[in-house]
């Protein structure tokens, strides 16, 4: 008996230790990295546009089946706490709506600018893999109240009921060695 004891003690130092010794080199809270704060911010589809050509950041967009396909911008509404920057990226955001009795999901291609204004034109970046973000500017971090365009391709022409879905972190965690190329 006293053997286990010993030896259950002498395994919860070590692992106590060893926690200890890497303390440093990993988060002991570890927050996820670039999340909207969803509880804080509100976001809201106020437009949408079908288009068969777009151009932005060196990109362009042209439908090359036209009679089946369009491609379409979102323009979004965004209320968020005052003084707050707010960064979205193109793999979070996705598109999921109905057409013709059937329902599909659309992934983001494209990002604008924020604006502070609905009406105005806003520079568009279009990302050919879906990877890139957008993040407010000054006049935007400072209103409470943004709008930002969303590009989503290959939507058919009976497109209805959009429903946007912005990804989030389940709240499991795990923390990764990462990988040595050597």
């Amino acid at each position: 008996m006293m053997s286990l004891t010993v030896k259950s003690t002498l395994v919860s130092a070590l692992l106590t230790l060893a926690a200890g010794l890497s303390t440093p080199l990993f988060a002991q809270n570890p927050t996820p990295p670039e999340v909207v704060d969803l509880s804080r911010v509100h976001i809201q589809i106020v437009d949408a546009t079908f288009v068969t050509k777009l151009e932005g950041g060196g990109n362009q967009f042209t439908e090359t089946n036209p009679t089946k396909y369009h491609g379409l911008v979102v323009t979004l509404r965004i209320t968020k706490v005052a003084g707050s920057e707010l960064t979205v990226a193109c793999q979070d955001i996705s598109l999921h709506y109905r057409f013709d009795g059937g329902t599909d999901i659309a992934r983001c291609f494209g990002l604008s600018s924020y604006s502070t204004q609905q009406n105005e034109d806003r520079a568009m970046s279009l990302y050919l893999q879906g990877w890139g973000r957008s993040t407010t500017g000054l006049a935007t971090t400072k209103s409470d109240t943004a709008y930002i365009d969303v590009f989503f391709q290959n939507m058919e022409p009976t497109t209805s009921d959009l429903y946007l879905f912005i990804a989030q972190p389940t709240g499991s965690h795990f923390t990764s060695q990462g990988w040595n190329p050597n």
